[in-house]
């Protein structure tokens, strides 16, 4: 039987994934890996061909940007079977696959696939009051990243830098209310980001603390003007945004985040980049949640280290 279920989607990186798939295939032919080919058509259609491949016995890949990525994994952690899963990163932003350790680089990830290696990676799950259910590798985020995300999702070029700048010109932060495990938070805020990986956007790295071998979200809870979110943006790629006196930091298993004032226009809320809809939504860590095709060693934190002279978790 072959090995792995490989799903891609023709349109990740503005439609650049064609050739990209091609290259992957030539470098997967030359490793021997034994694989086959599935293309998603619609959103949602990853998720459902992942389900069917992991109940077929398949290794389940997804190639793409972080929307397949994520969809491909809840397809294969909600399939109940246990299947393996695991990444070529092929998108304009590639988070997902960055989280547990698999570099931006077609060959590169075509060779952690033909080396086999596995473990263990805690995963987050968010459930909304209005009952949307995702579970998560990266951050889940509300407020202005979230309509960030939901600007770029709708955009052909899917570019969220430009989603930002657009977002910026009419953001104004509202109340909000986050129930931790030890901790709360009432007041004023711009975005709060809950970390299980450290990173989104493309390499923006706003829960840089984060780890997912530690059962605990790394939480930031931002009450930001306009200027000084504008000023820090570029920081976030070198993780040195923080520590800030208007960045609040926190450790939980599980959050909580509400509107403060029911009466103002919520904020949205989104995992790995795909938009789940209103807050209220409730976040838990899941301690080892899943195994996953990925390197020895975490060689996304070892690049950052040899750019910038230290991990993105590490601070002076």
């Amino acid at each position: 039987m072959t090995d792995h279920g490989i799903i891609y989607n023709p349109i990740s990186a503005g439609g650049k994934s064609k050739a990209d798939i091609d290259q992957a295939c030539r470098y997967l032919d030359d490793l021997g890996v034994s694989y086959k080919l599935f293309e998603s058509e619609y959103a949602g259609h990853a998720i459902e061909l992942a389900t069917q491949l992991a109940k077929d016995g398949y290794r389940v890949i997804g190639a793409g940007g972080d929307g397949t990525c994520n969809e491909v994994f809840n397809g294969v952690i909600t399939s109940n079977t246990g299947s393996l899963c695991g990444f070529i990163p092929m998108g304009s932003g590639n988070d997902i696959p960055g989280a547990i350790g698999i570099p931006p680089d077609i060959k590169r990830a075509c060779e952690i696939i033909a080396e086999g290696h596995t473990g263990k990676s805690d995963i987050g799950l968010a459930i909304t009051d209005e009952g949307v259910k995702r579970y998560f590798i990266g951050i889940g985020s509300q407020g202005f990243d979230a309509e960030a995300a939901r600007r770029a999702n709708e955009s052909k070029k899917k570019n969220y830098v430009i989603a930002v700048l657009k977002t910026l010109i009419r953001w104004k932060n509202r109340e909000i209310k986050v129930i931790m495990d030890n901790d709360k938070y009432e007041g004023e805020s711009t975005l709060i980001a809950v970390g299980n990986g450290p990173s989104y956007g493309g390499g923006m790295y706003m829960c840089a603390k984060a780890r997912v071998n530690d059962g605990l979200f790394y939480i930031n809870v931002c009450n930001l003007s306009k200027l000084v979110l504008l000023r820090n943006f570029k920081r976030m790629y070198s993780a040195s945004h923080i520590p800030r006196p208007d960045i609040y930091e926190f450790e939980s298993k599980k959050v909580r985040i509400e509107m403060l004032n029911p009466e103002d226009e919520p904020f949205i809320c989104q995992v790995d980049g795909e938009v789940l809809g209103n807050i209220p939504v409730t976040y838990e860590a899941l301690k080892d949640g899943y195994e996953f095709i990925q390197p020895e060693i975490d060689e996304v934190a070892e690049a950052f280290k040899e750019k910038h002279g230290r991990y993105f978790y590490e601070f002076k």
